[in-house]
């Protein structure tokens, strides 16, 4: 059996049409969009999607859930289930996985991004791009005044990774904030 965790809200239709699952398989949609809601009750799909708007707010609500699940079978069920989430958010990955091995359930991820592609093994590391090329993306990005929040978004790459990266550009002045808003960055 496979339960499935669908971030709609990250990969959208394309993520709903390659989803594997038969008739007694569990598929949770994550979303907010009539439409995706109506496909997902075509489809015989449960949509969840009574979480608040904002930013991670599907995410928060996934990891939620699937820790709901994982406390609620058993130990000989964790060994029979697979826990399946369809999602390029790297951070929203790294915390399903977590979740996974700490209960010790078998989980795979289904991406649709180069850089979020992970085997199908429970424990494993996903590999950050090149830090060179995470700076000169940032940096080809601050061509005019824009905040870093929304750069990382874009991006989407971890947190940990993009603040090294911005550090390393402030360091060699190629990037300084905005002299018109200081929640801005430019090239330097």
């Amino acid at each position: 059996m496979k339960i499935l965790f669908v971030d709609a809200e990250n990969v959208g239709f394309k993520g709903l049409d390659a989803i594997d699952a038969n008739i007694i398989d569990k598929v949770f949609i994550f979303s907010r969009v009539d439409s995706i809601k109506l496909y997902s009750e075509q489809k015989l799909y449960l949509c969840l999607s009574d979480y608040p708007e904002g930013a991670n707010q599907a995410d928060f609500y996934i990891i939620s859930y699937l820790s709901r699940v994982l406390t609620t079978v058993s130990k000989n069920e964790k060994q029979a289930i697979e826990f399946i989430l369809y999602s390029d958010d790297l951070n929203l990955v790294n915390a399903f996985k977590f979740q996974c091995d700490l209960f010790g359930a078998k989980s795979r991820i289904e991406s649709f991004n180069q850089r979020a592609k992970t085997s199908n093994t429970v424990c494993h590391i996903v590999k950050e791009p090149n830090s060179d090329l995470i700076e000169t993306q940032i940096f080809n990005m601050l061509d005019e005044p824009t905040g870093l929040f929304d750069i990382q978004e874009s991006l989407n790459i971890p947190l940990q990774t993009f603040t090294k990266a911005v550090n390393t550009l402030v360091k060699s002045n190629k990037i300084c904030r905005s002299s018109k808003n200081d929640k801005h960055w430019v090239q330097c």
